[in-house]
């Protein structure tokens, strides 16, 4: 139920029966101001007009302790005296006591029109006076309140601008703090296949073809940094993703390829079993790295002598084409309570690690309008699954720009 909204202090509903009052207040002087009104009616109405106001005022004097001093004494004797005035004028009247003696005549003139009716009206006239008083000290102090609470909102402005302005610095720091670290989780991967492949090379004399493929993933790994650093010069324009069609075992081959020094020197073998129809429509370079942030984290997670296969099949949900990139590992797994918290940014179960290559497939999958997710395999192991439209669906709209990368809505694989 909604709360009962305060009364305002302006209204008659401030003050307890001031409605009703008012009311009678209004009939009282309509019968008082008819014209020619027979004796017998004035003599009733005058002296309940007068209570009336007598029995407010003593009333809200009692109610409000603001209110209840000398001033409201005054204001309520003077309205008790003139309706003890008129009562006794109206006992006059109606015992017929005036024939009588000639004191009655002068105690009802006296009480209508003299002593007591002008001892009344003084009264009142004093308590107003009085309170004129106490209505300017509450106007200047009231004055000076709002001058002291208007000093006091500007100071608390600058304050909250000022920390609002901090929040912002911070929020900026914290910002350039997580470009600056996915930048290097962008590059460490492909310098850490350099150095692997040259140390590799340092390990045995090598055969010309054997240097020739080596040469060609420490190629093929700087030009990927490359473009990492020239991305990083060009953050201030958006960037445009060019989405086309491609076989999926081709681009699955080609971070296997990329990843294959390193995962021998770990003797990890790393399989691709792509069916040949299966094709994604995707930025190839956007592909490449998010595969190869997955296949690299497979790798780093599995254990000698262990198998990692990459696999891709097409499907289809909700009347769309859909493609499945799976990367299968056999390393630790997903603990329980891990799993919520996978792809949020510098979480990591890994020594070293940064914790931002998932969250950069994740926004790699949303630019390329698809998802990601990472299962645990019921055999040990875990298993990311990078879902991407199929050629000739219309799931997300091509080119697509890093400022509107939200991701499309997919049905999970």
């Amino acid at each position: 139920m909604a709360a009962a909204m305060p009364p305002n202090p302006n209204s008659l509903a401030a003050l307890p029966g001031a409605r009703v009052s008012c009311a009678l207040l209004t009939v009282f002087t309509i019968l008082l101001a008819w014209p020619n009104p027979p004796a017998a009616l004035a003599a009733i109405v005058r002296p309940g007009y007068f209570a009336l106001l007598f029995g407010f005022f003593w009333r809200t004097g009692r109610q409000s302790p603001g209110l209840h001093g000398l001033p409201m004494r005054l204001v309520g004797s003077g309205f008790f005296v003139l309706c003890l005035g008129y009562t006794l004028a109206g006992a006059i009247h109606f015992l017929a006591l005036e024939p009588r003696h000639q004191a009655f005549v002068y105690l009802r003139e006296a009480c209508e029109r003299g002593a007591m009716f002008l001892l009344g009206t003084t009264l009142i006239a004093y308590g107003l006076m009085l309170w004129i008083p106490h209505v300017l000290a509450s106007h200047r102090q009231l004055g000076e309140h709002v001058q002291q609470q208007s000093g006091q909102l500007r100071l608390a402005e600058t304050a909250r601008s000022q920390l609002e302005a901090r929040l912002v610095d911070a929020d900026r720091r914290g910002l350039l703090g997580e470009l600056a670290a996915t930048i290097a989780h962008d590059l460490r991967n492909p310098l850490t296949i350099v150095k692997g492949t040259a140390e590799s090379l340092c390990r045995r004399p090598r055969t010309l073809a054997e240097l020739a493929q080596h040469t060609d993933v420490i190629r093929r790994n700087i030009d990927k940094a490359d473009r990492t650093i020239a991305s990083l010069i060009d953050l201030g324009r958006p960037r445009t993703t060019t989405a086309r069609a491609q076989p999926a075992r081709q681009a699955l081959a080609e971070v296997r390829d990329l990843v294959q020094v390193e995962a021998r020197r770990r003797r990890i073998q790393v399989e691709v079993e792509a069916d040949r129809a299966a094709t994604v429509l995707a930025d190839p370079t956007l592909l490449a790295q998010a595969l190869l942030n997955l296949v690299l984290n497979a790798v780093q997670a599995s254990a000698p002598r262990s198998r990692i296969v990459l696999r891709a099949r097409t499907v289809r949900r909700s009347g769309r084409g859909w493609t499945v990139l799976a990367v299968d590992d056999r390393g630790p797994g997903i603990a329980p309570g891990d799993r919520s918290r996978l792809f949020t940014p510098f979480f990591t179960t890994k020594p070293g690690g940064t914790g931002l290559g998932l969250s950069s497939c994740r926004r790699i999958a949303g630019e390329l309008g698809g998802r990601l997710d990472l299962r645990p395999r019921h055999r040990g192991g875990a298993r990311a699954l990078l879902l991407l439209p199929a050629p000739g669906t219309d799931a997300c709209p091509t080119p697509r720009t890093t400022e509107a990368a939200e991701p499309c809505t997919a049905p999970a694989s």
